[in-house]
């Protein structure tokens, strides 16, 4: 049914990927479980979600939406081919050694003196899941947004800043469906606001309309 987006997808991914001097031209792959679109870093591979190809086959996305979808997609690779210098190595030295704190912290806790010898631990624990949500909320949108930044190297901020307006009538619920409603909840925790991903590609929404103009600085 949808075997023409498939094949410009495909071409679209191979320009980009000689674009971004990627070594290796990612793989693509359809899945009804995907909504929009998700990377593989590790396997090199783009997960395009049914729900996208549809959007698009009703007309209320375009060509241009898909290109910046995929660009995105292989900013993640760009990124993580940067390795050490990468914003994925980063932030996970950054919440590596929180989450083991938090492992190890509550044993060290119990040799404590206190009235009652769970107390330590407890607070420990109760601290460090408080804070471990918000490390890696940051993380998350640091590399949402370097994905963001690497994706306008190969299309354009314009261009990019504005299918980011468009694209965002994804991430609405229809009803109370629980599995509709849990991936809107895991987006929002996750994932940067449409105003936070414009902003961070110098980018507003102008009077509340998706009219997108520069930041002057």
């Amino acid at each position: 049914m949808y075997d023409q987006q498939i094949s410009i997808i495909k071409q679209k991914v191979e320009k980009l990927a000689k674009q971004a001097k990627l070594k290796k031209i990612p793989k693509v792959k359809i899945s009804k479980k995907e909504r929009v679109a998700s990377v593989s870093v590790f396997k090199r591979e783009i997960t395009i979600g049914t729900e996208l190809l549809s959007q698009w086959h009703k007309g209320k996305i375009d060509e241009n939406d898909v290109e910046a979808t995929l660009a995105h997609e292989i900013g993640h690779i760009m990124d993580f081919n940067r390795k050490f210098r990468s914003v994925y190595f980063k932030s996970s030295a950054i919440a590596l050694p929180y989450i083991v704190l938090g492992v190890v912290l509550p044993k060290f806790a119990s040799f404590l003196p206190a009235s009652e010898p769970w107390i330590p631990p407890l607070l420990i624990f109760l601290i460090w899941s408080i804070f471990l949500p918000g490390i890696l909320r940051m993380n998350a949108f640091a590399v949402q947004f370097e994905a963001d930044r690497n994706a306008s190297l190969l299309i354009g901020d314009q261009k990019l800043a504005n299918s980011v307006a468009e694209r965002s009538q994804f991430y609405s619920t229809k009803g109370f469906d629980p599995i509709e409603t849990w991936e809107l909840l895991s987006h929002m925790i996750l994932f940067p606001s449409l105003s936070e991903r414009l902003r961070n590609l110098n980018f507003e929404i102008k009077e509340h309309k998706i009219e997108i103009q520069r930041i002057e600085k």
